[in-house]
């Protein structure tokens, strides 16, 4: 383990070897009474000894070199650096210990803001899932529809192809059917020109119109001209022409044998000797009622 350096503060280092002190072991002067002996063989002169202490002539008496209050010294010197470096390691623990708090307080500042983080990237992400979950269920949604379009859209195509040859086939068939009304007109227009003369020759001679009614299968006969003292008074009969066989709706002065004339003229589609003969009956049955 390595020993933080302070300052002012050093190790003491091992005491240097001193005079009179000895490295190997001296048991007899080290211990109480060699002590206060060796200060007597110091301190007193050889002939004021003891005689029983008088040393032989080989005797050397030991050197020793007491440094208690030395050591005192030092070891106080120690003790004060040591106290220090103690303090000193005290204070840098408190310091290191409040940094090491601080840092705890710091790191769990920073958890639980990271944790609130997560949680609401949670929270947005749930939302996000939630979000896409509906898109794909619309996405879905759509693509069913717009299968259904399509189909719907084939169908409508196969439609439209069956109507564009139903029009087609209507087309041929008005052309037809134009073809023949051009025709009739045609055949009428000719008719017509036929017809003129005596439509104008019964118009004036005979007093004659024909009047169409609301329905257009009804033609309306008007007779004038008969009465000479009345020659406006109309004689009329209607025809129906919806049907092939014709038949009278109304007829006026009344006429009681118009079903045989009809008759007569759904089998012959005479229609100038129909006309002559009706004003016939009406010409008679003004006579009789005059007479």
């Amino acid at each position: 383990m390595n020993t933080p350096s302070f300052q002012g503060f050093t190790t003491p280092r091992r005491r240097p070897l001193t005079p009179g002190r000895r490295d190997h072991i001296l048991p007899l002067f080290n211990s109480p009474a060699s002590l206060k002996l060796g200060k007597l063989l110091e301190s007193t002169a050889p002939e004021d000894l003891p005689k029983d202490l008088t040393p032989n002539e080989d005797y050397d008496p030991p050197r020793v070199w007491f440094q208690r209050d030395e050591d005192k010294k030092q070891n106080a010197e120690f003790t004060r650096r040591v106290d220090e470096m103690v303090t000193e390691l005290k204070r840098l623990m408190k310091e290191r210990r409040t940094d090491h708090e601080l840092r705890v307080g710091e790191a769990g500042d920073r958890e639980a803001r990271i944790k609130r983080d997560m949680e609401s990237l949670e929270a947005e992400n749930r939302g996000v899932l939630e979000a896409l979950k509906e898109e794909l269920g619309a996405e879905e949604e759509l693509s069913g529809a717009l299968g259904k379009l399509q189909v719907a859209e084939k169908s409508g195509r196969e439609a439209v192809a069956v109507l564009a040859q139903r029009k087609e086939r209507l087309e041929r068939v008005l052309e037809q059917k134009q073809r023949v009304v051009d025709e009739k007109r045609m055949v009428l227009a000719a008719q017509k020109a036929m017809n003129e003369p005596e439509l104008r020759f019964f118009e004036h001679k005979m007093g004659l119109s024909i009047v169409g009614g609301g329905n257009h299968s009804l033609l309306t006969f008007v007779f004038t001209l008969i009465s000479l003292s009345e020659p406006l008074r109309p004689f009329t009969i209607t025809l129906d022409l919806s049907q092939r066989a014709y038949r009278a709706t109304h007829c006026k002065p009344q006429l009681h044998n118009v079903s045989a004339h009809v008759d007569w003229l759904n089998e012959t589609r005479d229609f100038h000797r129909f006309l002559k003969r009706i004003r016939q009956e009406f010409c008679s049955l003004y006579f009789n009622e005059t007479i």
